[in-house]
């Protein structure tokens, strides 16, 4: 086992070691001199895990990379590379390197989206914003160890319905007919399932939580009865607003409404659309 730690540690290095001088160093497993300081963590320190923008108009998204120690008294050199789910990043602006000074240790860069006149709507094109490589400057020899090395930054291209502050979206759904009853479902567009409400009144509730963010389908299918039925859906937003449906009818199990939201700064923003 430790045979194959030590062979898993090298092959990494390999691509992420950074050597600058001689110290008799030669490898992980020939540590040599080394000490705490000389072992680095390098990797994104923020927390926009996976955001979403629009395509144009929207403030830039910052990112910020960091070390795990104080002050290196080195310039730590930052390469990235940025790729996207249909294969051509090229309506995208991010810088190539940074640099985080000898004096700091951090160091924060901004990714800004433009217009690649290809119709998407709420449909998200994914990027992947990704650290390829560190150098370190000075004499010295430091081993990178591999913090978070990627982002991931979700783009549409239609402005939202409406914006709210921030929070959970609450969605209730309601009928009359006590020998009908309805299931909902919340979904992500990734096909997760974001909540579910299977009572047993006339009375199905779902949340959509403040961290979740992309394209969800409330999918409805009926347990007891048969179809047709009918049914009123009212969706309260964070900042009170409450848009209503009545008299919705279903004729079979299936999805009925999506919801997108996206963030956008201090806000976000939503879309709903009645399929």
């Amino acid at each position: 086992m430790k045979n194959i730690k030590y062979l898993a540690l090298l092959l990494f290095s390999i691509t992420l070691l950074i050597s600058c001088g001689q110290d008799g160093v030669d490898s992980v497993t020939n540590p040599g001199e080394l000490n705490p300081t000389s072992e680095v963590n390098v990797g994104f320190v923020d927390s926009n895990y996976e955001s979403l923008v629009l395509e144009s108009g929207a403030p830039a998204v910052e990112f910020t990379i960091g070390t795990n120690v104080n002050p290196l008294g080195v310039p730590v050199t930052i390469t990235f590379t940025m790729s996207s789910s249909d294969g051509s990043p090229d309506a995208v602006a991010f810088p190539q390197t940074a640099v985080i000074d000898p004096e700091e240790t951090s160091v924060d860069v901004q990714v800004a989206f433009s217009n690649d006149d290809v119709p998407e709507a709420f449909i998200a094109e994914y990027y992947t914003f990704e650290i390829l490589d560190v150098e370190f400057g000075g004499s010295n020899d430091y081993y990178l160890t591999p913090g978070e090395l990627t982002r991931e930054i979700a783009v549409i291209d239609t402005e939202p319905e409406f914006t709210t502050p921030p929070g959970s979206v609450e969605i209730v759904m309601t009928w009359d007919d006590f020998f009908t009853d309805l299931d909902c479902f919340l979904v992500s567009g990734a096909g997760n399932l974001i909540d579910s409400s299977q009572g047993v009144t006339t009375t199905e509730s779902l949340t959509l939580p403040v961290d979740e963010y992309g394209v969800f389908g409330i999918y409805v299918q009926e347990w007891y009865n048969s179809y047709p039925a009918t049914y009123d859906l009212n969706i309260t937003f964070p900042d009170g607003r409450v848009e209503s449906f009545s008299d919705v009818v279903i004729t079979g199990d299936s999805f009925q409404f999506t919801i997108t939201k996206g963030s956008l700064g201090a806000v976000d923003g939503y879309s709903i659309t009645q399929l």
